[in-house]
């Protein structure tokens, strides 16, 4: 009779999980019944690691932490986790160490992951060598974080990606998916219909987990901020004064006044005030991709359906430090 080594190998990993699950009872109760008697070497190791969890309960501004100190059902074995990190911290003087671990579901596939002990001087040289820096400008605009929301579902060819995410043509997807393949972040299915693409499964963790961030950034029960505010000044202003401070409401306002449509950018007509001129530009700015390069006729045939006089707005983005370009007017590029 032959063997159904596939059938055998599910088996054994059924059979593995039900031993993990078994393995983590038996070690939280081990750890429940050592906290009510304690023996000596215990006791020397929890007072060495207490050296470096001794100012944990005053750790400002994380509420995660509070929750996990003071309530009363507390789970030991994350707290054992975090004394640990905090005493591995403590010993290498890192300036900390980050655990993550979850579970996802996106249509048929099924994701899990755990990263243990990530140390995040590791996470902050990201900053200094502009790594995430890269990432946030390669997701970081609506069109692409809404075709990533839509892979993450499902997997979807470039037709029911136009569909469900709003687009008029496939041209825009594809543009618009170029540089999420270049990132690795998404790949064409090679095992369903040609033209078929989905979230690489290595990076499904990732975009989770920045997702998980930004949450905590936005969640009003730990702070209360304004995000995505237009008072940023651009990187090309030449000179920051009042001008650049607009509140989003004052931004709104402007934009329904002077725009007859926002998706696509139409402009009715070109405010003389420089405050509301500079909301304007921002908007037709971002018509753009940064790092791109435009010969003139690119610049005019994607100004033109923006506004009929788009010779002077093209002037204007120049001026007002949204755009550069070569003297002889071959190339524009982005601030």
């Amino acid at each position: 009779m032959a063997r159904d080594i596939e059938q055998e190998l599910d088996e054994l990993k059924y059979q593995i999980g039900d031993l993990k699950k078994a393995l983590a009872v038996t070690l939280l109760e081990s750890r429940q019944g050592a906290k009510q008697a304690p023996v000596e070497s215990e006791k020397a190791g929890e007072t060495e690691r207490n050296q470096y969890t001794e100012g944990s309960k005053s750790f400002e501004g994380i509420k995660g932490m509070e929750d996990i100190e003071e309530s009363g059902d507390k789970d030991p074995a994350i707290q054992d986790m975090l004394d640990r990190m905090e005493y591995a911290r403590g010993n290498s003087g890192e300036s900390g160490r980050v655990t993550y671990l979850g579970v996802f579901a996106g249509g048929e596939r099924r994701y899990r992951w755990m990263e243990r002990g990530v140390n995040t001087d590791d996470l902050l040289q990201l900053i200094e060598n502009r790594s995430a820096e890269k990432v946030l400008n390669c997701i970081g605009s609506n069109e692409r974080l809404n075709i990533l929301l839509a892979l993450l579902k499902e997997p979807m060819s470039v037709a029911a990606l136009v569909e469900k995410c709003g687009y008029n043509t496939t041209g825009q997807v594809y543009h618009h998916l170029k540089p999420l393949i270049a990132a690795a972040l998404v790949s064409e299915d090679k095992n369903a219909a040609k033209g078929t693409y989905y979230v690489q499964p290595h990076r499904v963790q990732g975009l989770i987990m920045l997702l998980a961030g930004i949450h905590d950034m936005v969640s009003a029960e730990k702070t209360k901020g304004v995000w995505g505010s237009e008072a940023e000044v651009h990187k090309g202003a030449t000179q920051v004064d009042e001008r650049h401070i607009v509140t989003m409401k004052e931004t709104q306002k402007i934009i329904d006044a002077f725009f007859a449509s926002t998706d696509p950018p139409v402009l009715k007509t070109l405010s003389s005030s420089e405050k509301k001129k500079l909301v304007i530009l921002r908007v037709i700015a971002k018509q753009f991709e940064r790092g791109t390069r435009y010969s003139e006729g690119e610049v005019n045939r994607i100004l033109e359906p923006i506004y009929e006089d788009f010779a002077s707005i093209r002037r204007h983005l120049i001026e007002y430090g949204f755009m550069e370009r070569t003297q002889d007017c071959s190339e524009y590029w982005l601030s």
